[in-house]
């Protein structure tokens, strides 16, 4: 970059009736090379007025917008070198596209409002002002903004004064320290706050009018994350306030912008009577994730795209880190395990993943990394590196990344060298094996007496020789009752001796590793009988059977003998190993749903869900464990659709009552129980669910009714829920989840292609164009489809080209392979047996 910005002074006046807003801007920069044109990023905007001045006087210039680079070029009479301001008026236009400066519509009494908020990662900051729109081009900003006198409005920085201009206010803000474009707020509307503080830090939760006394549970537990993380970093909070700020319109769950952090009303307002255990939980983990940002991405931000995934996995592993210590009783790192590692191994085990670290040559690019491998796989990477240094170490080396980068940028690299350093390791040669390539290891052991014979090769769903290719330096720990070594793991193969009377092993003890075990035989006999005896953690009786299953999909075991292996959990008391068993004989079921041996599989289900069933109950206890509610409604809603006959009949008996009084559902059963009353329901449960939707007073609980309305067998039920997600009833941030939920209906495969062919056009009309969602959207079709369309999906998508999902789409046919193949497979199979 010749031209580096060093301050920008910014007045906004937004029109919340015409939809449009005016801007007045005055950069100061610092030109390094001698240079006669200026171009910086702009895009959406109209520049009506452009003067630059240098050593006191005016140049002449002229400014012109290229639109398909989204820049502004400003030629200069003459040449410039060294401090210049450039002061610039334009118009822009508050879009609904949930982008750039945005209108968000909302409705208070009957009456619908309008509010403008911002949304500028990763590169859309240029859509409201006139900038250098790069990470590295960090800058102070002067924000004021010009309000409706019945509005107030936010920024980055606290007010610094109010002034009365006729029928409206301007607020000027403070200073904002040195930052990234990509983390600038601008919020415009009829808000109001919920507030508190943390020594000097004014910490407060914004909502729009009627909604603060659902902040209650967020703000506590911002304050006590904040000084957690102050404690931990070893660094102050830079700013005087922050702000949780919930918005009704919002493409992504949440946003950390410096000091004014936004959110989707759903994942910040908990109101104890209506909102779900999984709610709660998942408010805990954002808001965690955003606090965390605060410090590693906001003060120390990355030089360029390529390492976002750091800046996202880093705050998701901190996010879980940290709830986990508010909530041990949630069993988070669990969680994280059966959800994070399960997700990012799944998209891992594909040719068509990526490795962690990519190339990002435009911005348009990042909309495509933003997935599983970045933040999921991220996380699990860190979690490893933290077990491999040792948690002292680990936050050593954080500590003085931090401060030596505060206020600037950096790299992956720093990081690692910094961990290297704090730890006397082998980090960054550890961890680059896991970054640099994609895909992860499978390592297969074989035991003669008390030697182990270790081999590692890429392990692949669809195996292919030409992506065989991979070596990753391994921290291979086994352990049974406790640790009994622990090895880098660096070559094709090792050996390793077991000290004299083993009674038994788990490799990746602890599941600390990115990584799936394959053992001999003899060994799975000994685990099958330690398992069952429960000898070893609940984390490695989870790990065993859930590699052994993703070795069935990958045609390496035998369906039946992961059926065999899965009578040792019987009597599993962990909720991480029973809702992985259980997910995976569902999934078993419901692959072979229309199959003849359907019935085998059926049963081993069935046996397993009324076992869990019968521990937990229909109630919610106060003994209750967290994660029991969550199993409660997983398992309900499965013997439902199971047709279990006395689930079936007490749901629909729950549901009339339901219907009578809203109150006789616990918030945790009221998706499961709806969506068993659809599954068994007609015309008129149709319409009731409708109704419950369209009258429901929070977003949390419309999202559930609309979940259970995708619930139906009948095919005219299930076009008629997907043609009401096109109506305005249902936000375009909400679009993807009808589309999800038919296609994990068993149902939906007779009518989800066939609707989205002739509905593509509206919806991506209603989504808008090159929305991240699209990503979802197109991942659903892989439930829907076998290989036999590959052929028309790919033609589909030729002909109605979707920018940003095109990795997305090979993935999801290369899933359908997948699926595809494992069903052949397990015909063979059970026509055998």
């Amino acid at each position: 970059m010749n031209v580096i910005p060093i301050n920008y002074q910014l007045t906004f006046e937004p029109d919340l009736k015409k939809f449009t807003f005016d801007g007045i801007e005055s950069i100061t920069a610092d030109c390094r090379k001698s240079t006669n044109s200026i171009i910086m990023h702009c895009a959406e905007l109209k520049i009506i007025f452009c003067q630059v001045k240098f050593k006191g006087k005016i140049i002449k210039s002229i400014p012109k917008l290229h639109e398909k680079n989204e820049e502004l070029e400003i030629k200069l009479s003459e040449k410039v070198k060294g401090k210049i301001t450039v002061d610039l008026e334009f118009k822009g236009i508050l879009n609904d596209r949930l982008l750039g400066f945005y209108r968000s519509q909302y409705v208070q009494n009957g009456k619908t409002k309008y509010l403008a908020t911002t949304q500028f990662e990763a590169a859309d900051a240029r859509r409201a002002f006139p900038c250098w729109d790069e990470p590295e081009a960090k800058a102070t900003f002067d924000i004021s903004i010009i309000a409706d006198n019945k509005f107030t409005a936010i920024s980055n920085m606290p007010i610094k004064s109010k002034k009365k201009i006729g029928s409206k206010t301007l607020y000027s803000f403070s200073k904002t320290p040195i930052v990234s474009t990509y983390l600038i707020y601008l919020g415009v509307g009829e808000f109001e706050y919920l507030t508190g503080k943390v020594g000097k830090i004014k910490i407060s939760v914004i909502t729009t009018k009627g909604n603060k006394s659902k902040g209650k549970f967020s703000l506590d537990l911002g304050k006590k994350l904040l000084t957690s993380y102050e404690k931990y970093f070893g660094i102050k909070y830079p700013l005087p306030k922050l702000d949780l700020i919930a918005v009704p319109d919002f493409a992504a769950g949440a946003m950390e912008n410096w000091g004014a952090i936004t959110f989707r009303e759903t994942i910040l307002l908990y109101d104890p009577k209506t909102s779900s255990t999984r709610t709660k939980q998942f408010i805990a983990e954002v808001i965690s994730h955003e606090i965390a940002h605060q410090w590693f991405g906001n003060l120390v931000t990355m030089k360029w795209w390529n390492d976002l995934w750091l800046n996202e996995s880093f705050a998701t592993f901190m996010a879980t880190k940290f709830v986990d210590k508010f909530y041990p009783e949630w069993d988070l790192w669990d969680q994280f395990v059966e959800d994070a590692m399960n997700v990012a191994m799944g998209l891992d085990s594909l040719k068509t993943t990526h490795p962690i670290d990519v190339k990002v040559n435009s911005p348009a690019e990042i909309r495509e990394i933003f997935d599983a491998i970045s933040y999921d796989k991220g996380g699990c990477v860190l979690r490893m590196l933290e077990n491999y240094v040792g948690e002292p170490n680990f936050q050593k080396g954080l500590k003085k990344y931090l401060s030596d980068f505060k206020y600037q940028n950096a790299k992956g690299q720093d990081l690692w060298d910094a961990i290297g350093k704090a730890s006397k390791m082998p980090v960054s040669s550890m961890v680059n094996t896991w970054l640099k390539q994609p895909g992860f290891p499978l390592v297969e052991i074989n035991q003669d007496g008390n030697n182990l014979k270790l081999k590692q090769k890429r392990y692949l769903l669809e195996p292919d020789k030409k992506f065989s290719k991979g070596l990753w330096s391994i921290p291979m720990s086994l352990g049974l009752e406790s640790e009994i070594s622990k090895k880098l793991f660096t070559t094709k193969s090792m050996s390793v001796k077991l000290p004299k009377n083993t009674l038994g092993f788990v490799a990746n003890y602890g599941r600390k590793g990115f990584y799936r075990v394959k053992y001999d035989e003899g060994i799975l006999l000994d685990l099958k009988m330690l398992v069952d005896e429960k000898r070893m953690p609940a984390i490695d009786r989870w790990a065993i059977q859930n590699d052994l299953f993703s070795l069935c999909v990958s045609g390496d075991e035998q369906v039946r003998n992961y059926l065999d292996f899965s009578d040792a959990y019987f009597d599993e008391d962990s909720y991480l190993a029973s809702v992985n068993v259980a997910h995976n004989l569902a999934s078993l079921y419901f692959r072979a749903f229309d199959e003849p041996f359907a019935e085998e599989i059926r049963g081993y289900a069935v046996n397993y869900f009324r076992k869990i069933l019968f521990n937990l109950g229909w109630e919610p206890q106060k003994s209750d464990k967290h994660t029991d509610a969550l199993l409660r409604g997983f398992t309900i809603s499965v013997l439902g659709k199971m047709n279990d006959d006395d689930v079936t009949d007490e749901a629909l008996r729950r549901y009339k009552k339901f219907l009578k009084s809203p109150n006789s559902i616990s918030p945790d059963l009221v998706e499961p129980i709806l969506s068993i009353a659809a599954w068994n329901g007609n015309s008129k449960t149709h319409a009731e669910l409708t109704k419950l939707y369209k009258n429901a007073k929070t977003m949390e609980e419309k999202l559930r009714f609309l979940g259970a309305l995708c619930g139906f067998k009948d095919k005219k039920l299930l076009l008629k829920s997907l043609d009401f997600s096109q109506t305005s009833h249902v936000r375009s941030q909400n679009m993807q989840l009808p589309i999800m939920k038919v296609a994990a209906n068993p149902y939906g495969d007779k009518v989800l292609w066939f609707w989205l062919k002739k509905n593509w056009k509206n919806i991506n009309k209603k989504v808008g164009h090159g929305n991240p969602l699209f990503n979802r959207i197109v991942a659903s079709i892989t439930s829907v489809a076998d290989d036999s369309m590959e052929k028309e999906i790919k033609t589909f998508f030729k002909k109605n080209p979707t920018p940003g999902t095109e990795r997305t789409q090979s993935q999801t046919l290369e899933r359908i392979r997948i699926n595809s193949k494992f069903l052949r497979r397990m015909r063979k199979e059970f026509k055998d047996g």
